[in-house]
Parts: structure tokens; C-alpha cells; sequence
């Protein structure tokens, strides 16, 4: 074996025995908003897709990304980065307009031993998308329920990241998801009560990093609520994040899914405390025998209702995460 060949397969040693790192010393400050899945998390990304600050593409499964990193990290970069782009190229995350994959992989490849890492490949995407779609920004975000139960392993690759966690009344969650969707009642019932329990854990343990919002405070009391979306965010407060059905955003997802489509209107309250009209007094049982102790401890009222009770909005108390 030549000098330059064992120089080589030395300078490779670290990478063939550890893998390579999910992260360098550069930091990127990324927010991930999370939550059940139809709780309004796309009209908090539209709210904050309009400040000029900020962009949030459609939402990738960073979780999954993060796996596969791992999984493959030792391989040469090349390969390596082929692997993580090509989930965007084929999988749907992005339309295939929206991103010349090619350049972003070229300079990607170019990077020095030292920045090989998946934080950067993740952050010069979403600078990459931003870019083509709005070059003012100088902050990025993700918006994917995915991303709830992942929040430890996102931050192993963003130690600095925050998570702006969307609360909703699970019972109007899962009559969301079955007026789109024939999985059943429990399935949902199971699923909101999964993803908040994630959400609240990672909050629990990292407190400074994690802010709870309410869908109802979002919809309800929307300015002031936007305003301590944006405070904990360290963004400046933009009035047009009150007018973001105005502004013709280019959001992706939105486009081509018929049930996002209320995003494009002014905020309603309409959808709080649908449940009650939506299910029947078997289906309300069901949901409060899977779902009482939690929507009790969140402060939302699990008392006797039954169909066609007037709606109200609850007043719950801050939750302990």
C-alpha cells in the first residue's frame, strides 16, 4: 500500500469508526412547530410565513432523515448525501419545482472534512429553498406533526432549536381527521393523545426551548397570540402575520390539499367546540372515556354534553409543561 493510500485510509479512520457527526459547532437557530395533526399548525406556518423574516417549506420527515443519517453515516460523503436528497427528489416533500437538487448537491459535496454533517446538509436546504421562494428570509422553519415525537432527536442534530408545540382540543382533532379520513375514532383519539404527550415531555425537559399554544387562543385572541408566538421566536411583531390570507402565499402543501384550503381565509372561530354537533352521545362517551383524564388535566371541560349543545370555547390554564 502506497503513503498517499494509507495517508488516506488514516484521515478516513475517525469516520469508518464512529460515524460522522449529526453536527459541527456552527448553530442555526430553527423553530419546528408540532402537534397532533389537524390542530391549526397550518395556519400558525401561514401566520408566520407572511413575516418577511421568516420561511417554513412543506414539512420534511426530519425524524426519519435523522435515522437515516445514522444509519448511513459511514459511508463515504458522496453517497452519503445522495441517499438524504434523494428522499426529497422522489418522496414528495417538495414539488419538483421547487428545488434544483443538483447545485445544492454540488456545493454540499464541496465541503471541507470538518462541515461534513447532517445539521449543515439540513440547514443549506432549507437556505436553499428559501432562496428560489423568498430570499428575504433569514430564519427557517419546519411544520410537520411527524417532527412532534422526533424532538429529542432534532435536537441531537439543533441543540438551539425551539418547538412552538399548537394545542387543540383533541376531541375536535379527531372529528377533523374523520371528517377527512375513514380510520376510526380510537385511532385518532390514540394518535392526538400520543403526540401530546410527546410534545409535553420534550417541553417538561426542556423548558426554555418549548412554548404551548393554543389553537383557541390562536383563533380567538389572535394578535396577542401571534405576538408571544413571535416574542419566543426572537422575531420582530409584523402586522402582515394578521393578514396572511392577503398576501397570495406560495405555500405548497396548501396548494394540493383540498383540506388546507381554510388557511386562505381570515381567521375563523367556527371550527371551536365542533365536536359537539359533529359526533352523537356514543361517539361523545367514547371520547371522553379515551381522552377525559388528559383534556381534563389541559383544563378543556369533559362534563356530560350531548349533540346539538351550543359550542363554547375553552378558558384552560397554562398546562404544566
Amino acid at each position: 500500500m502506497t503513503a498517499t493510500k494509507v495517508h488516506r485510509l488514516l484521515r478516513y479512520l475517525p469516520v469508518l469508526l464512529r460515524g460522522r457527526p449529526l453536527r459541527g459547532p456552527a448553530r442555526y437557530g430553527p423553530f419546528f412547530i408540532v402537534g397532533s395533526g389537524r390542530c391549526g399548525s397550518t395556519l400558525l406556518r401561514a401566520m408566520l410565513e407572511a413575516h418577511p423574516d421568516v420561511h417554513i417549506p412543506p414539512g420534511i420527515d426530519l425524524g426519519t432523515t435523522v435515522r437515516e443519517f445514522r444509519r448511513f453515516s459511514r459511508l463515504p460523503w458522496g453517497p452519503l448525501l445522495r441517499i438524504l436528497l434523494s428522499r426529497i427528489e422522489y418522496e414528495g416533500f417538495w414539488d419538483v419545482g421547487d428545488l434544483a437538487l443538483a447545485p445544492l448537491y454540488a456545493e454540499l459535496a464541496a465541503l471541507p472534512p470538518d462541515a461534513r454533517n447532517l445539521a449543515t446538509v439540513v440547514d443549506a436546504l432549507h437556505r436553499a429553498h428559501a432562496k428560489r421562494h423568498k430570499p428575504s428570509a433569514v430564519r427557517w422553519g419546519d411544520k410537520t406533526p411527524l417532527s412532534t415525537p422526533e424532538l429529542p432527536a432534532l435536537r441531537a442534530v439543533f441543540p438551539d432549536l425551539r418547538a412552538v408545540h399548537l394545542l387543540r382540543d383533541g376531541r375536535d382533532v379527531v372529528q377533523s381527521f374523520m371528517a377527512v379520513s375513514q380510520a376510526g375514532l380510537p385511532h385518532f383519539a390514540g394518535l392526538w393523545l400520543r403526540h401530546v404527550r410527546a410534545a409535553q415531555a420534550f417541553g417538561a425537559r426542556y423548558p426554555g426551548q418549548y412554548l404551548e399554544v393554543r389553537y383557541e387562543d390562536l383563533v380567538q385572541e389572535t394578535r396577542a397570540t401571534i405576538t408571544r408566538v413571535a416574542t419566543f421566536l426572537d422575531l420582530s411583531f409584523d402586522a402582515r402575520m394578521l393578514r396572511h390570507h392577503e398576501l397570495g402565499l406560495q405555500l405548497g402543501d396548501v396548494e394540493r390539499y383540498p383540506q388546507l384550503q381554510g388557511v386562505r381565509q381570515p381567521v375563523y372561530q367556527t371550527s371551536v367546540g365542533r365536536w359537539r354537533t359533529a359526533f352523537d352521545a356514543r361517539q361523545i362517551a367514547e371520547l371522553h372515556r379515551l381522552l377525559g383524564p388528559t383534556l381534563a388535566a389541559l383544563g378543556y371541560g369533559v362534563e356530560p354534553s350531548q349533540p346539538g349543545e351550543p359550542r363554547t370555547s375553552p378558558r384552560a390554564p397554562v398546562s404544566p409543561a
